[in-house]
């Protein structure tokens, strides 16, 4: 990746960063061209055209992701309350936004059902969406053992892939990664491989869905070429245990999302779900997986 083209990268990261920390906020586009370091007059410009969606696009479409998070995971929370969580001016505005999106209102939906629409692309994924009778076998049969933990603030070094879901992009980001780890002096025995899936393909765009492939590195490491650093905060977590193939990561994903928050005292952060590698590829390969499928939680007491 050349120079200027690192330059815009670093500048966009920092602006969907930013979109996701302050969703509840007023959310300007002066703000964002702030953020990224660019005039008003040009950012607009710039972010449609690398990004494939203008800034009011990407920010309505990370609110809508964000307060779907929340329905799915507290089905008894009222929906005037998720769509001022997320920064909708008001429920009506939320729900129009809704309903021209998924082709039905939010009181509608049983927050369980898939939001398919055919425009986002779904059905290019070759997973299996579970019942939730299926949920209820794999909690009866211990299949899934979720464990609440803390993860501790950390630095990390990262590589946001976009369109993430195409053969070979993750694999490919993962090696540009290590290997300016390594240049720089790294120990990959030393750092934690971390995936964060920045966008549900539930309802995201396929060439939209980003994800970020992250190692974590010494506080004082500066950023050069393709890499974007940050500090991700610390936080609590819940966790799955995988050891085996990508379909287990898949079912141990629902899970999580879709069984065990709703019937947990927790919502989820707003913060990316992670996958935490306890065996890099490197060591592996790719066919299998040993890691943890880890989801940032805030109690509801908290929330709010």
């Amino acid at each position: 990746m050349n120079i200027q083209k690192n330059i815009y990268a670093q500048c966009l990261n920092r602006v969907l960063n930013y979109i996701r920390t302050h969703i509840a906020e007023d959310i300007s586009v002066d703000t964002l061209a702030d953020v990224a370091g660019f005039s008003p007059f040009h950012f607009h410009r710039i972010f449609t055209g690398l990004m494939g969606e203008t800034v009011n696009q990407c920010v309505v479409r990370l609110r809508l992701e964000r307060a779907i998070a929340l329905m799915k995971s507290n089905p008894n929370q009222p929906i005037t309350h998720i769509a001022e969580d997320c920064g909708f001016l008001s429920l009506s505005v939320f729900s129009r936004t809704f309903k021209k999106q998924f082709g039905i209102s939010p009181s509608q939906w049983n927050r369980v059902s898939p939001l398919n629409n055919s425009k986002n692309g779904q059905h290019e994924i070759a997973t299996i969406h579970y019942t939730m009778d299926d949920m209820l076998t794999m909690q009866s049969t211990d299949t899934f053992d979720v464990q609440v933990r803390s993860l501790p603030a950390q630095t990390i070094a990262y590589i946001r892939v976009i369109d993430a879901y195409t053969e070979g992009r993750i694999e490919d980001a993962y090696q540009g990664l290590i290997q300016w780890y390594q240049s720089n002096g790294g120990e990959l025995s030393q750092s934690t491989l971390l995936g964060m899936s920045q966008d549900d393909p539930d309802i995201v765009p396929m060439s939209l869905c980003r994800y970020d492939v992250c190692l974590t590195v010494p506080n004082h490491w500066t950023t050069q070429d393709e890499i974007s650093i940050r500090s991700f905060p610390a936080c609590t977590i819940a966790t799955i245990h995988c050891d085996g193939n990508i379909d287990l990561i898949d079912r141990a994903i629902q899970y999580l999302y879709r069984y065990w928050l709703p019937n947990s005292p927790y919502l989820p952060a707003n913060l990316p779900g992670i996958e935490i590698y306890r065996k890099q590829p490197y060591e592996i390969g790719w066919d299998v997986y040993d890691l943890e499928c880890a989801i940032p939680i805030v109690p509801i007491d908290e929330h709010n």
